[in-house]
């Protein structure tokens, strides 16, 4: 809960600063831009945004359209390094479904050089946008910006005119720094927008109110829809809400290792539609609170109508019925049948429609369709079954009430006291296994009475990872053996992902790559029973892991298994450390050594414990006759994630492990 406090801390954190920022205008770099004072971090950097600024505001066009939201980018960088180079290619995505459209508009970019002391400038032509269609709703503009080179200035400014209300994160933090950072959002009274603050920078907002008037008209329509004439109404005058974000020298975000995604703690402002209200009594809410968004997604146009209009599972279930009344064997009767009837197609679920009936019929969909499709049929067979929404590591955390903010669903169904998470869009899953990407923090669980309550998406299982090995070393140092690898859970998914459905060669280069050993043989694998650890067995051999000087010979007893570096590296850690879900790892090795050597030293046994009960490693060395020696470890790691304040003793936990595995068997000749 710590861990929880914390994030939540810092993500509605307000403080001050204060800027004075330079003024820049499109295609009006001058001499001085060239010239301007950077700090130590942004001259070492590939580049530098000298300015970032972004305006977003509403216009109301007419009664077909309504209000249109804009968005005006206009960023200065300069390249300081060749690495720096891809910061001359910008790409943008567009979402478009009927009329609901983004578009973009007054794209303009130049290069700017210094060329004996003038500045030249050179303007991107058309030639250089160019628009791919991604999926059937979304589209990706890039602009590629000319002449770049060390030393350059480039700038590119462009408009995104939609019909959507979501306003896009507000990003001030990048992977180089930023010299200065302006933000000015304008919404109107109509509208109301939850804000939140993510990152460790302080922002103090500029917050005022000014009065606005539009001329408001009258769309008249022909029988077909089109459009006939347009009859202006009275002007309106209303208020707006205006936020103004002023930031100065934001330091580049920092990569850690174990960080589930770095956006999360990217310095930026996260707007979420609330609710709206065009006629006064007539408001309409949407993520107030974790009830209003339960509500919102469990009316008869979302969840809970999609669910009653699925009589196309009616047979299905009657006839999953009549072979048990179980309830476990219903559950994974249902289960499997999804899983094996429909195939996740990965696109979004944002920004379109889900319809279960045609995802149904075409064997592929969304996770939205695929599990809610599982839901629908758990419930046609007499089970307790709820949509859970969720949000994935790559989209964010959802600690605050969210709509926009989930871009998953799995499901649920009630056995034995407890709620079983379930994601049949993955041919490797079982029910109560989510996928990694989908262990996020909480999800909320939507019940039948538009109430919802929060679900640990966190894995409880521990995943675990255990390898067998006998091996034999002949008097020349090369080691010929054994290997039967069991991985379970998480661990079990990850390997079979990675080797099912594949041929047999492949799966042979895979493995030599992962072991980094060259003379594989005799591989043999069992991934078939879902319930059942994967499990890999083959035979090797090397002479990576000995080294014999004079009469004695050095084992390093831990062969491929070996942990041969510390993850954690920086002096440092700012973030939370996220180890994805609890794991054990097991290795015994047993070596048979040359007849004609004997032992003259091992390495004595460690036992190191992370405090709190977050972790444990124990290595246990032992001669167990003359030719045999075996060496035993077992790491445990009990947590998921862990606050950055346990980072020195973490660092200090995997600095023992690699230090201890690297130490070795000593042999001398007889």
């Amino acid at each position: 809960m710590m861990v929880k406090y914390r994030l939540l801390m810092f993500l509605v954190l307000f403080m001050s600063t204060v800027v004075t920022a330079q003024e820049y205008k499109v295609g009006k770099i001058k001499k001085q831009h060239f010239e301007i004072a950077l700090n130590d971090e942004q001259k070492a950097a590939p580049a530098v945004y000298l300015n970032k600024y972004r305006r977003t505001h509403f216009e109301y066009r007419d009664e077909l359209d309504g209000w249109v939201l804009f968005t005006t980018v206009h960023d200065v960088i300069k390249i300081n390094s060749i690495s720096g180079f891809s910061y001359g290619t910008k790409k943008m995505q567009l979402y478009h479904d009927g009329r609901e459209v983004e578009n973009i508009k007054k794209i303009e970019a130049y290069t700017y050089n210094l060329e004996d002391g003038k500045v030249k400038r050179i303007k991107m032509g058309k030639e250089s946008i160019i628009k791919n269609r991604l999926t059937d709703n979304v589209d990706e503009v890039s602009i590629a910006i000319p002449a770049i080179r060390q030393g350059s200035i480039i700038e590119y400014q462009y408009v995104i005119e939609s019909t959507y209300w979501a306003i896009d994160d507000v990003i001030f933090q990048e992977d180089i720094p930023v010299k200065n950072a302006f933000a000015k959002i304008e919404v109107p009274q109509f509208f109301d927008y939850n804000k939140f603050v993510k990152g460790y920078l302080d922002i103090d907002p500029k917050l005022y109110v000014e009065s606005r008037n539009e001329n408001f008209s009258i769309e008249q329509k022909n029988p077909f829809g089109g459009r006939t004439s347009r009859t202006l109404t009275s002007n309106i005058q209303y208020k707006e809400a205006v936020s103004e974000y002023s930031l100065k020298d934001i330091p580049a975000l920092k990569k850690e290792a174990f960080v589930n995604n770095m956006d999360n703690y990217r310095v930026s402002i996260v707007y979420e539609l609330a609710a709206v209200e065009f006629r006064e009594g007539k408001k309409q809410t949407r993520a107030k609170s974790w009830e209003e968004v339960a509500q919102f997604l469990n009316s008869d146009d979302r969840i809970a109508g999609q669910i009653k209009r699925t009589n196309f599972l009616n047979d299905v279930s009657t006839e999953l019925k009549s072979k048990s009344v179980a309830t476990l064997d219903r559950v994974h009767m249902a289960y499997k049948y999804i899983q094996n009837k429909m195939t996740w197609d990965r696109s979004a679920n944002k920004y379109r429609v889900q319809n279960l009936r045609k995802a149904y019929n075409d064997n592929a969909g969304t996770a939205y369709e695929i599990n809610v499709l599982l839901v629908a049929l758990l419930k046609k067979m007499g089970l307790k079954a709820a949509p859970v929404m969720a949000s994935t590591k790559g989209h964010g955390i959802p600690i605050y009430p969210t709509i926009n903010g989930f871009d998953y669903v799995v499901a649920a169904v009630y056995y034995n006291n407890e709620w079983i998470l379930m994601d049949a869009t993955g041919k490797n899953l079982y029910p109560g296994l989510l996928p990694e990407r989908v262990m996020n923090w909480e999800g909320r669980l939507i019940k039948e009475n538009g109430q919802s309550i929060a679900i640990p998406l966190f894995s409880k299982e521990y995943s675990s990872n255990r390898s067998l090995m006998i091996a034999t070393i002949d008097e020349k140092g090369a080691i010929s053996g054994k290997c039967r690898r069991n991985f379970s859970n998480s661990e079990g998914i990850y390997i079979r992902n990675t080797y099912k459905g594949i041929s047999k060669d492949r799966q042979e280069e895979i493995l030599k790559e992962q072991i980094n050993l060259d003379e594989v043989s005799d591989i043999s694998f069992n991934l078939d029973h879902l319930f059942k650890p994967a499990t890999i067995s083959f035979s090797f051999n090397t002479v990576d892991f000995t080294e014999i000087i004079g009469d004695k010979m050095y084992l390093s007893p831990q062969l491929f298994l070996i942990k041969s570096q510390n993850p954690f590296k920086s002096s440092d850690r700012v973030l939370p450390i996220d180890f994805r879900y609890p794991r054990t790892v097991e290795n015994t090795i047993t070596f048979t050594i040359p007849e004609d050597y004997k032992v003259v030293s091992i390495p004595a046994n460690l036992e190191v414990n992370i405090s709190e009960g977050l972790g444990s490693y124990k290595i246990k060395f032992k001669q167990i006759n003359e030719t045999s020696i075996q060496i035993s470890s077992s790491f445990r790691n009990n947590s998921t994630l862990v606050e950055a304040d346990a980072y020195n003793e973490i660092k200090d936990f995997y600095t023992q492990i690699v230090t201890k595995e690297k130490e070795k068997v000593v042999l001398i000749k007889k």
